[in-house]
Order: C-alpha cells, then sequence, then structure tokens
C-alpha cells in the first residue's frame, strides 16, 4: 500500500485479492465518525479509499491514521479468514440446536409446595 497526502487528504490503493470488499467495509466504518470515506474500485484488481477529516478545526496527524489503519485492515481481514473457516462449525451448532425439538412434556410425578400452592390447579 502506498500513501499519499495532499493538503487535508489522505488516499491509498488497495488489491482486492488482498483485502475483499467485505472487510474493506468493516474496516473503513469505524473511520467515518471522523473521516468522510470514500471506496472507489479503480480497476477490477484495486480500491482507491480516500479520508477527508469531517472537521477542519484539528490538525489531522496522518503517520497517527495510517500506523492504526494498517492494524484495522489487517484485523478485519483475520476477522473474515475466522468467519470463512468456522462457518460450517456454526452451522452445525445452530442446526444441532434445533434438531432435536420436542415440545414441553407435563411431569407425571406428584408436585408439591411446602406453602401450599399446588401447580396442579393451574389450567394450561
Amino acid at each position: 500500500m502506498k500513501f499519499l497526502q495532499d493538503n487535508n487528504t489522505l488516499s491509498f490503493t488497495v488489491a482486492t485479492e488482498l483485502y475483499p470488499e467485505v472487510v474493506l467495509f468493516k474496516c473503513l466504518y469505524w473511520y467515518t465518525n471522523a473521516f468522510e470515506v470514500d471506496i472507489i474500485k479503480t480497476d477490477p484488481l484495486q480500491y482507491k479509499i480516500i479520508l477527508t477529516p469531517l472537521y477542519n478545526a484539528e490538525p489531522v496527524d496522518w503517520k497517527t491514521i495510517i500506523v492504526k489503519l494498517k492494524q484495522d485492515l489487517i484485523d478485519f481481514k483475520l476477522r473474515q479468514c475466522i468467519t470463512d473457516e468456522t462457518k460450517t462449525i456454526r452451522e452445525l451448532i445452530i442446526a444441532k440446536a434445533f434438531a432435536y425439538y420436542e415440545n414441553e412434556t407435563i411431569p407425571m410425578s406428584e408436585i408439591s409446595d411446602p406453602v401450599g400452592f399446588s401447580p396442579q390447579s393451574i389450567q394450561p
């Protein structure tokens, strides 16, 4: 990734094979509270991302933003890898959870309460 700064804007390109669109959107969403984020697909192999501050009152420390951005991209890429790798397991757990659903059975034994409440008196 090559980062370019001009005036009050940071732009960089990202390879689509390295960071898919879903990873970029999940990652860059967290920057929208302080920056206007533009994601442009310049060709089938890369995206161009442009960050522009929403508030011009304070100068932006672009070096810190670049370091944080690189960490976040790696973080969200790893999250996507884990999501993809565990998809089958999650589907199996959900299927298993609902596979043997049975209606609640009423207990056949006598239920008693020392206080005097009788659950048998409740009509369904």
